[in-house]
């Protein structure tokens, strides 16, 4: 069977994570976040093709945690990360040499059998993750799954999947979204997500931009342009297999396209004769997004109708009001105008009243957006020629810089709201020089670069 079967089976009295383990404590940058010590029971089998398949899933798993750095990995029997301090024996469980505990740990636990805590507890492990691995009556690997909690000895998971050979990275990510989940308290992982940026290449002079697409572990990377047409910002409709981005067609003035990712056929979003650019779609309506458009000169921004080919007019300032952003309940805009000391950020009702300015940290600020929980603002700025990226409250309170650069921009929001997505160039010389993609921890600070390919620079990302 060649379709994956997952079967989110609560079949070990499976109680969800409803908040983040009581020993992990998170604070905005600067301060180091300890982190949860996962001990792997079972991931392995007597069988050598079985064992080097569930040894690729293990990895797997663990790529995936490290690129939060929230976890510490331990393996029955061996470590899973040559980076790890070199261990010493406790029982068959190896541990870190930075443990204190002496005590003898159980040789073995199932997913039947239940772990003495305290013995765990002592040698520092947080959490423990019992795999038990079988074929079916067609050669798929069935993986039934718990995870316990060892300070507050209960369960937080127990489920079981079945999988054919090319899903097992599939299987893989959802087994490290239901681990990253029940740590940290979240209700949405990102593992099995993509994104969607531009590639570019070339010298300096010649730049050739093409819009791909990756998945978050840096796999199943494919170009969806040609590279004919200068292609900037993408991102994703609401609409299955549907993106909208900014095309200067035949090299003309920029204007807004949709492209259905399916055929990979392209058609202008509305009759707009000038200028259209910065869309964004409304978080209820799949018909609807909003846009910047120059008319006779100037930049307002403007509601589109896409079934209906109608456009509203929303700003009417002489300033120019740019990169609008819908709230997640689609009641409120955010956008970047200079129609006051520089460019800042304001919020508007979507009837284009209630213009409110909410940006008072110093610099130049663009391209905000709401966070899926509609709690926090991004955006970027530049201030004293530095670029950065940060967050904000909606009201302009709590800013918070996250990243700073030689060139930093694009922040756009991960889908569970944990994480921003941006491109950074370190500097202006040699590979420093290739701007490439970063995400960032809105609760530590922690910052990790996206497995892109090397020879190719990223901008502009979006996250689904």
């Amino acid at each position: 069977m060649k379709a994956l079967r997952f079967l989110i089976a609560l079949a070990f009295l499976s109680f969800q994570a409803s908040q983040a383990f009581a020993f992990v404590s998170f604070s905005i940058k600067n301060e180091e976040v300890p982190k949860t010590k996962i001990l792997f029971f079972g991931f392995e089998s007597n069988d050598a093709q079985t064992n080097r398949e569930i040894s690729e899933i293990l990895e797997r798993i663990r790529r995936n945690l490290k690129t939060t750095d929230l976890f510490e990995i331990i393996k029955q029997g061996g470590h899973l990360d040559t980076k790890m301090p070199k261990p010493v024996q406790i029982g068959v469980a190896e541990i870190g040499k930075n443990h204190t505990a002496t005590a003898n740990l159980p040789e073995a636990i199932t997913v039947e059998s239940l772990p003495d805590f305290e013995s765990y507890a002592k040698a520092g492990i947080g959490a423990i993750i019992v795999g038990q691995f079988n074929r079916d009556a067609v050669g798929n690997l069935e993986v039934r799954i718990r995870m316990w909690d060892v300070l507050d000895q209960r369960q937080l998971f127990g489920k079981f999947y079945s999988a054919s050979r090319d899903n097992y990275r599939k299987m893989a990510n959802i087994i490290s979204g239901e681990i990253f989940k029940a740590i940290s308290g979240e209700k949405i992982s990102h593992f099995d997500s993509q994104i969607l940026y531009v590639a570019e290449t070339g010298n300096f002079k010649k730049r050739t931009k093409k819009i791909a697409m990756i998945d978050f572990d840096g796999e199943n990377y494919h170009t969806i342009t040609d590279g004919s047409d200068l292609v900037l910002t993408p991102i994703f409709s609401k609409k299955p297999e549907e993106i909208f981005y900014l095309r200067y067609f035949e090299k003309r003035q920029p204007q807004i396209f949709s492209m259905d990712l399916r055929t990979l056929r392209s058609k202008k979003v509305g009759g707009f004769s000038g200028t259209t650019f910065a869309a964004a779609t409304h978080p209820k309506d799949q018909n609807i997004i909003v846009m910047s458009a120059i008319n006779d000169g100037n930049s307002d921004i403007y509601e589109m109708n896409i079934l209906s080919n109608t456009a509203r007019r929303l700003t009417k300032s002489p300033a120019i009001d740019t990169t609008p952003a819908y709230s997640p309940d689609g009641k409120s805009i955010v956008f970047a105008s200079d129609r006051d000391e520089g460019q800042q950020i304001y919020v508007m009702d979507t009837s284009g009243d209630s213009v409110k300015r909410i940006s008072f940290g110093g610099g130049n600020y663009s391209k905000p957006t709401f966070s899926p929980d509609g709690n926090l603002v991004a955006f970027t700025k530049i201030k004293a020629n530095q670029f950065m990226v940060g967050v904000m409250l909606p009201n302009g309170k709590g800013e918070k810089i996250l990243a700073k650069g030689y060139l930093v921009e694009g922040a756009k929001w991960s889908p569970n709201g944990r994480y921003i997505i941006y491109s950074k160039k370190r500097g202006a010389y040699g590979k420093d020089s290739i701007p490439r993609l970063y995400i960032c921890d809105i609760i530590t600070g922690f910052e990790y670069e996206l497995p892109t390919p090397e020879s190719e620079g990223a901008t502009d990302p979006d996250w689904a």
